[in-house]
């Protein structure tokens, strides 16, 4: 009885550190993403930048890709929403319109790409056993100034 209980609980838990690690390289690679287009305005080499910011989105689409296979249908469409809204940064910051901002109520991309990552995040802590997977504090910019006047 204890051989037939370690054998399920080793089946349950064994593609917990293959899904960990598709998690951690999506949410990484949605971060590396906005921070190279972000830097657009800043490189030297315009082109060179570019081609780091399709390898970036590659690597992002491919990993949301294998979530498909580990994840549970909740972490799927997460992982989607985060490629949805990492795509539509870079576009905004290749000087595309934000086509899609009527739609999602006038937020930003940026703000509607940090809400897709907490998702994600909510969705692998559910899926992975994590004690109140819901406690993911919110990602917004902090500002310590007081408001103004």
């Amino acid at each position: 009885m204890m051989e037939r209980r370690k054998e399920r609980h080793a089946l349950a838990v064994r593609w917990d550190a293959p899904l960990y690690d598709l998690c951690k390289q999506c949410a990484d690679s949605a971060r590396q993403l906005v921070h190279l287009v972000r830097r657009y305005d800043r490189v030297a080499d315009p082109d060179e930048q570019r081609d780091k910011v399709d390898d970036e989105h590659a690597r992002l689409r491919s990993a949301v890709q294998q979530l498909r296979i580990l994840g549970t249908a909740e972490l799927q469409q997460a992982a989607r929403e985060v490629e949805h809204h990492a795509w539509w940064v870079r576009a905004v910051h290749e000087g595309r319109p934000d086509e899609l901002i009527d739609h999602y109520g006038g937020r930003a991309v940026e703000d509607r790409l940090r809400d897709a990552m907490r998702g994600l995040f909510v969705a692998a802590r559910r899926q992975l056993g994590v004690k109140d997977p819901d406690t993911v504090i919110p990602d917004d910019p902090i500002d310590p100034r007081p408001p103004a006047p």
